[in-house]
């Protein structure tokens, strides 16, 4: 089937026409919700150091609220995003909260946030919502294509009776966001063949069971993203009423904020704002951003033929030359023609930097929390958890619940583990060696010359 050529311009006004009459159907609306928060928590860190899966852990509470991934979808839906706000970098001040244009991120922040309370999906109410929250997902991780909403919410139902026939669930239970999208991409793409699970955070056992023949693809799926893939998998769950706003802390996690921190501030006039430090050994984060580069997703801003990074514009002539991954960071074009792992070491240490020049200007209560502790031992999990659950006044047992369990990959190129990076060495230590690097990493508490693991 030809598909239209659209320019990004055109994708982009698609997709806020789409948004808008969606938008219509999904409860609640809530006003004020900028105004109404009293409590923000930011988790601030770098790419690929850890974020998804820390979130991941959180969400777990139901004494938290979140959106469902990143904000990033939100910001550009609202015109808050290079290039439309005239900035050529993901930064953002006090002065972008004060533009008209916040109507439109209020009201989608707003319909996305949510509480982890239970309820069923035998409620008329709840599974209505969640198929129409699947409906605006979908439609804006493929603003390409024409979604029938109704024939969507058909086989989002569909998908739920396979899985109380087939695979054991109740009626009414929904315990699996990953299976139950797997099921519910296979029926999706009788119709629409372009949606390709490999854009999406799922296991690789599901996409062999399920999508045998399916090829990986190589390139961004259009030529603007809304949504950064690896797409997010939702699951429903309780939208935030009015009352939550002043009782519950919001937690925001998207790495792009180590640049946004003063905006942050500023977008919730009445709220007190917290840093929650996400770090990680630079080696591992470093590490994990070339593996992303030259992985399948993480497309973010589309650059028109800028880049020249050695072992990525080269490697991928097709694309490597137009769109660059990750978080976009202030000064991105100095490296625009740099080797991949000067590329990814500046962006390390860039939003370590920006988060630290913040809180040295910035009276703001920080709490410090290390990845490798995160993903440590059963031991350090307990302990850096109870830690962050007193911090944030919240019942411990959710979250250690989750973290002495099996932790799963989340937005992940491999299951993250401590010393990956050792079959990179020799290409690292160059980057580990600058001086900008090392004052960095020491500022956060790793010695690079005498303890290379961060141990």
């Amino acid at each position: 089937m030809n598909q239209p050529a659209w320019s990004p311009a055109d994708l982009l006004a698609k997709a806020r026409a789409t948004s808008r009459l969606l938008n219509r159907g999904r409860q609640p609306r809530l006003t004020g919700f900028l105004s109404q928060i009293r409590e923000v928590v930011v988790i601030a860190s770098s790419s690929r150091g850890g974020s998804s899966i820390f979130t991941e852990i959180l969400r777990q509470s139901p004494e938290l609220i979140h959106f469902r991934g990143e904000i990033n979808p939100f910001l550009t839906l609202a015109g808050l995003t290079p290039p439309e706000n005239g900035r050529e970098d993901d930064g953002l001040d006090a002065s972008d909260a004060r533009q008209p244009r916040l109507t439109a991120l209020e009201r989608e922040l707003a319909l996305d946030a949510g509480i982890n309370r239970p309820g069923a999906l035998s409620s008329p109410g709840l599974r209505r919502r969640f198929f129409r929250d699947l409906g605006w997902r979908i439609a804006m991780q493929w603003p390409q294509l024409e979604i029938d909403q109704d024939f969507l919410a058909s086989q989002a139902q569909a998908s739920l009776d396979d899985l109380v026939s087939e695979h054991g669930w109740e009626t009414g239970e929904f315990m699996d966001a990953q299976l139950f999208h797997a099921l519910f991409l296979v029926r999706m793409r009788n119709r629409y063949p372009q949606i390709n699970p490999h854009y999406y955070d799922l296991s690789p056992d599901l996409i062999g069971a399920h999508f045998q023949g399916v090829e990986i693809p190589w390139g961004p799926p259009a030529p603007l993203l809304i949504e950064e893939p690896p797409y997010v998998t939702i699951a429903p769950r309780h939208p935030v009423e009015a009352t939550d706003l002043t009782r519950h802390q919001l937690v925001i996690k998207t790495p792009s904020n180590a640049y946004r921190l003063a905006f942050l501030r500023a977008l919730f006039p009445q709220a007190r704002l917290r840093i929650l430090h996400l770090t990680r050994h630079p080696a591992d984060s470093i590490n994990g951003l070339i593996d992303g580069w030259r992985y399948h997703g993480f497309f973010s801003h589309p650059l028109a033929g800028q880049l020249a990074i050695g072992g990525y514009s080269d490697r991928f002539p097709d694309w490597g030359r137009h769109w660059w991954k990750y978080d976009l960071p202030p000064g991105w074009r100095a490296l625009s023609s740099a080797g991949l792992e000067q590329v990814c070491g500046y962006q390390w240490r860039k939003a370590h930097q920006s988060i630290l020049e913040h809180l040295d200007a910035n009276p703001v209560e920080t709490l410090t929390v290390r990845f490798e502790e995160v993903i440590g031992t059963l031991a350090a999990r307990a302990r850096v958890f109870n830690r962050l659950a007193t911090w944030l006044a919240i019942d411990p047992e959710p979250l250690l619940t989750t973290v002495t369990g099996e932790m799963p990959p989340v937005m992940a190129t491999v299951r993250p583990r401590q010393r990956r990076w050792f079959k990179r060495e020799g290409l690292l230590r160059p980057v580990l060696a600058d001086p900008t690097i090392v004052d960095t990493a020491r500022r956060l508490g790793y010695d690079l010359e005498h303890d290379p693991n961060g141990q």
